[in-house]
């Protein structure tokens, strides 16, 4: 908590350090769907539950509206430092079919309404250096350190088991931009990486409008966030889209 509580301290100092030329801050939102949500949790040797899927086995809820905020700063022209809070939540019903043996519980039994509730909170700093910086293309690339915040739970008629996670994930960046009119460009935006024993990626393909020189502009895409884990805890690989629509202002200095 006193962590988070430094957050707009240090985003205050970064400003206002000679070195920081410009600050954008972003505001993007719009509607997630649900794309494969397959879950198995325990998922030790000896002592597995069943393995799930939430968007199959499940009725997940309408399209969810989802929020995420972004903080960038440029500094000696051609570095990038951006922050990045992206909070995600999703519940489910079950009202028939077979029984899922999930953590010290087995649900379904009864024929009573199960509820499932997934959470992925994902909190980020990324370093991006730009190094292709033309008339009509821009490129940065770098890492980002991601602190994911997740929750799977299931309840039934009084009786709930959930699974938490939070971890520290190092990732892949990149920003590929082309300026398609003095105002219109498109982008490609990426975090991501894959492991023995899991995935993450985060991907942005849209395009961004520039409303003038007032440093107001707006942005509409497709997102995908598409990645798990298969470790002793837990089974979880998800995919899920968006419909994002944003609004970015830059502070010039």
């Amino acid at each position: 908590m006193r962590i988070l509580l430094l957050v707009p301290v240090l985003i205050l100092f970064l400003f206002t350090q000679p070195l920081f030329a410009q600050l954008s801050l972003t505001i993007e939102s719009g509607l997630a769907f649900n794309g494969s949500n397959d879950v198995r949790y325990f998922n030790e040797e000896g002592n597995k539950g069943d393995l799930f899927s939430l968007t199959d086995d499940f009725t997940p809820q309408q399209p969810q509206v989802y929020t995420r905020i972004e903080a960038q700063f440029r500094f000696l022209d051609k570095n990038i430092i951006e922050l990045t809070a992206a909070p995600l939540a999703f519940d489910y019903e079950k009202n028939s079919g077979s029984s899922i043996q999930f953590g010290e519980n087995e649900y379904g039994l009864s024929g009573n309404t199960v509820t499932g509730r997934y959470e992925f909170n994902t909190y980020r700093a990324s370093y991006r250096y730009q190094f292709i910086d033309r008339e009509k293309w821009s490129l940065s690339a770098g890492a980002t350190v991601l602190v994911r915040d997740a929750r799977i739970a299931l309840s039934e008629n009084g009786l709930e088991d959930e699974t938490t996670d939070l971890g520290v994930v190092p990732l892949l960046s990149f920003d590929g931009r082309y300026k398609y009119s003095e105002n219109l460009e498109f982008l490609l935006k990426a975090d991501a990486l894959v492991g023995p024993q899991g995935r993450a990626e985060d991907v942005l393909l849209g395009f961004q409008y520039k409303f003038k020189d007032n440093g107001l502009s707006a942005r509409a895409g497709y997102r995908i966030i598409d990645g798990g884990a298969n470790v002793t805890q837990v089974y979880n690989f998800s995919l899920i889209h968006f419909a994002s629509v944003g609004l970015q202002y830059s502070f010039m200095r």
